[in-house]
């Protein structure tokens, strides 16, 4: 199995290295596709993180490097994706042709409300936050719920509550939720 991780707006950040280490015993090949090209620039804050991501990559681009490194695997593939990221493999996994993907989860992807007319080609787990400040999430989670092969699950926790660099970061709700992941992984691959 192939997995491939697509980071927030913060990049490849060395918490992005030990959440990959955690599925070394799930997956023979791990790709991580970010904003910025492997590198970390250690931002200062959620706002320059944005400004960076806005001006390096945008959603457009991003999601294209997702269906690059799709396009690129030659195994079957689950992706798992955050915030942008996240948004980047819903467009990915509902393109014309998905490639080798038979799954894909995206956590917090609050960009995905722009895209509820996308129809993804494989099972998608869609996390949310409980609250969004830009949108509705539940009337969201009801209109994507409605998609074939979409399946969406709203957490007490907010936005960024896997990601030790944001400010809504929760421990206990990461480790669950990575057990989760690790779980859809192996049952996704089975199907």
């Amino acid at each position: 199995m192939h997995i491939i991780f697509v980071t927030e707006i913060w990049g490849k950040t060395p918490h992005v290295d030990a959440m990959v280490s955690f599925f070394k015993d799930t997956a023979d090949n791990i790709t991580i596709v970010d904003p910025y090209d492997g590198a970390d620039p250690a931002f200062p804050s959620e706002k320059e993180a944005y400004a960076q991501y806005q001006a390096q990559c945008g959603h457009a681009e991003f999601a294209e490097r997702v269906s690059k490194a799709l396009r690129e695997s030659t195994e079957p593939t689950c992706l798992v994706g955050f915030s942008a990221g996240a948004g980047a493999v819903w467009s990915a996994v509902s393109a014309d042709s998905a490639g080798t993907a038979k799954a894909a989860i995206c956590f917090y992807g609050s960009s995905i409300r722009d895209m509820v007319d996308y129809d993804p080609k494989v099972p998608v787990d869609l996390v949310f936050s409980d609250n969004e400040p830009h949108f509705d999430v539940e009337s969201v989670a009801r209109t994507l719920q409605d998609i074939p092969n979409a399946q969406c699950y709203i957490t007490p926790f907010a936005h960024g509550f896997m990601n030790p660099l944001s400010a809504n970061f929760h421990g206990e709700a990461y480790h669950f939720w990575l057990k989760w992941i690790k779980d859809q992984l192996a049952e996704h691959m089975a199907s």
